[in-house]
């Protein structure tokens, strides 16, 4: 699915897989197809995450990657709440022409 999440995609491609242990297809043949499906969006992503690299990876080395990308990718929707430092608010005030007086 184009919009799924990477994680969501990678644990569902195992439940898959462990679902038929008897599949009798070789882990880098898996590792294929799942690449393969995989949009060309999240391939560069991982690609750029393993420096280019990721089916030049053996089967195993490959499985624990996407094993660490998935632990990665969870905090990546997770909102970061941050308030605004006062010097930013100010600036953005001067920018903007707008200026607080005080009595002295």
């Amino acid at each position: 699915m184009e919009d799924e999440k990477f994680f969501t995609c990678w644990e569902r491609f195992r439940e898959i897989v462990a679902t038929c242990p008897h599949h009798e297809f070789d882990n880098w043949m898996l590792v294929s197809y799942f690449y393969e499906g995989m949009p060309p969006l999240m391939k560069q992503l991982l690609e750029t995450m393993c420096g280019g690299d990721f089916m030049n990876k053996t089967p195993d080395e490959a499985f624990q990657f996407l094993d660490y990308v998935v632990e990665l990718s969870r905090s990546w929707e997770e909102p970061i709440v941050k308030e605004p430092s006062r010097d930013r608010t100010m600036n953005r005030a001067r920018a903007s022409g707008e200026y607080t007086l005080s009595r002295v």
